[in-house]
């Protein structure tokens, strides 16, 4: 339905066509011109993309007049021109028109793709010294585009850093493979972000994305398994024999974000980390948690040492209660024997009175130890 659909919108547009007379076809072409870069305004002042061209002859790559002023069509999508490199130009409507008259401005497209290069694509005209594509830009020769699969939208910038909407295809159908394609059905959606890709030589030949060679990835799955190499041993002990499936071998939907370094900051509320399952911290040295005012954790139990670990933890205020206590009786005990009289009556007993002695005077310190001993950040219940 929708291609016959779509056929007959074809035949009336062809009918449309035909119906154009020459003059009229003249002047369709008179407003598609290309142009070569000459300058372009990046100062910040509200007319940031706009610039001046060469306009080439349709019969050569000469030039044959100048526009002084060329606007980018769209106003939400900045992806501006380097000099000399050629662009699409249409002349449309202006913002001085009115109902009674239509006045024209000329607007740029794109750049034209002259060498297939993500990098740059300049036309340069007699001398090469003349190729300057701008005030810092510097082609590095070392980015490679990258390989669409069919049905594949990337959007590639001129570092080496892109978006790719692709999907799972089918094992060597395709000149280069990918590593997202080992499982899942054929179209099943993955979205790649990608910042300082990977260089191949040479550098005109299109690569795919890895996640362990590429500087920052962000993986978007569905059905895929991605083989990332994670930093840590990903051994997972203090599940106790009930780990989680390791990031490179899971085939269910996930997201992976991979880099030199990750921070996640909140400037006004919380940092909220949620999960159907557990939350698994796993890090080659330590984990540090700083905080301005207090840890809390929440929780029915909790293991320090280990998922096996059998001895629970002291309560401190109950201790020192009980402590108290048994020193009272002490007290009492040494103070007696301390001046406990033998037979014949009133005889001491050495060994006893001395020792008991010892012990009482001892005491009073240890009552006022008792006040030390409880931590002052650490809380348990």
């Amino acid at each position: 339905m929708l291609l016959s659909s779509g056929l007959k919108l074809f035949q009336e547009i062809g009918k449309i066509q035909n119906s154009f007379n020459q003059d009229e076809i003249r002047k369709l072409q008179g407003s598609i011109l290309s142009g070569r870069v000459k300058t372009i305004n990046q100062n910040g002042t509200g007319l940031d993309g706009v610039i001046s061209v060469e306009i080439l002859s349709n019969t050569s790559n000469t030039t044959s007049n100048s526009i002084p002023k060329v606007y980018p069509l769209f106003p939400n999508s900045q992806s501006y021109p380097l000099i000399n490199e050629t662009v699409v130009i249409l002349s449309l409507v202006s913002n001085n028109s009115s109902n009674n008259s239509i006045d024209t401005t000329y607007y740029y497209i794109s750049t034209i793709n002259l060498w297939n290069s993500v990098e740059t694509n300049p036309l340069v005209l007699g001398d090469t010294s003349d190729f300057t594509p701008g005030t810092y830009f510097n082609e590095k020769g070392t980015i490679n585009p990258l390989y669409s699969f069919e049905g594949d939208n990337i959007l590639e910038g001129r570092f080496g850093n892109s978006i790719r909407l692709g999907n799972t295809v089918p094992s060597n159908t395709a000149p280069l493979n990918n590593n997202w394609s080992v499982t899942g059905s054929i179209g099943d959606p993955i979205t790649i972000i990608s910042n300082g890709l990977h260089s191949e030589s040479p550098s005109f030949n299109s690569i795919t994305e890895n996640i362990n060679l590429d500087d920052s990835s962000a993986y978007f799955t569905s059905t895929q398994q991605i083989p990332i190499e994670v930093s840590s041993q990903n051994s997972y002990l203090s599940y106790g024999g009930k780990e989680p499936t390791s990031p490179k071998v899971y085939t269910g939907k996930q997201v992976i974000l991979n880099s030199g370094r990750l921070v996640f900051n909140s400037t006004q509320d919380h940092i909220l980390l949620s999960s159907a399952k557990s939350i698994n911290l796993n890090t080659v040295e330590s984990v540090n948690i700083d905080a301005a005012t207090k840890t809390v954790i929440q929780t029915p139990e909790l293991y320090l040492g280990g998922i096996e670990t059998a001895q629970p933890v002291v309560l401190g205020n109950d201790l020192v209660d009980l402590l108290r206590k048994v020193l009272w009786d002490l007290d009492f005990l040494t103070g007696a024997l301390k001046n406990q009289l033998g037979v014949p009556v009133g005889t001491p007993i050495g060994p006893t009175n001395l020792v008991a002695q010892a012990i009482n005077d001892n005491i009073g310190g240890y009552r006022a130890e008792l006040s030390n001993i409880l931590s002052n950040t650490t809380k348990t219940v």
